[in-house]
């Protein structure tokens, strides 16, 4: 236990705060949301869509050209900051492992029998694109060796991810919506 302002806190892992982290950052915002269920569900979705693809640096762009798309073409808003925090999805802890299943479903799914050599050789690659020049260097020895099946991969996985969020978010949305509106369901906490 540590003391700070005089109050005793419990320390925490860094699993704990993690989990912390998560729910009040990720997990709260879908349940406390003003707006109706439908709009935060579709900001998760797209979010998790665009955090589900291999075009990190040009996921913002995504989510807003999706965004302005959907609200253009059939007159449904969704939440543009649930679509920026669910895009963290994939993020420099996950990217790498994320990648190689779309590569490996990619190389099926375009029927190329050629590999890498396995997450060893994929993850050096990786290594070995750092050390390139520049940004645009760095991603054009990554399109040239992996791209097709990289994009190719991505597909199955952001299209099935969008629909399970948005249903996800969608029930916790509405749950939290029946919970409030009927008081006698809301038990004190403890």
């Amino acid at each position: 236990m540590s003391v700070r302002h005089g109050v005793r806190r419990r320390s925490r892992s860094a699993i704990e705060r993690l989990r912390r982290l998560i729910r009040y950052k990720l997990i709260i915002p879908v349940f406390r949301s003003p707006h109706p269920p439908e709009y935060t569900a579709r900001g998760v979705a797209i979010g998790v869509l665009w955090g589900l693809t291999p075009l990190m640096g040009f996921q913002t762009a995504g989510i807003l050209s999706t965004w302005l798309l959907i609200r253009t073409l059939t007159g449904r808003d969704s939440s543009v900051v649930q679509a920026l925090i669910w895009v963290w999805v994939n993020n420099p802890i996950t990217m790498i492992p994320m990648y190689y299943v779309f590569y490996v479903t990619g190389l099926w799914m375009t029927g190329t029998s050629g590999s890498l050599g396995g997450y060893d050789a994929f993850v050096a690659l990786w290594q070995q694109s750092e050390a390139e020049p520049t940004f645009v260097a760095r991603i054009a020895l990554l399109a040239r060796v992996v791209g097709v099946a990289l994009v190719a991969g991505c597909v199955p996985y952001a299209l099935a991810g969008s629909w399970i969020s948005y249903h996800w978010a969608l029930g916790i949305a509405r749950a939290r919506r029946r919970r409030i509106s009927d008081p006698a369901r809301v038990a004190p906490r403890a």
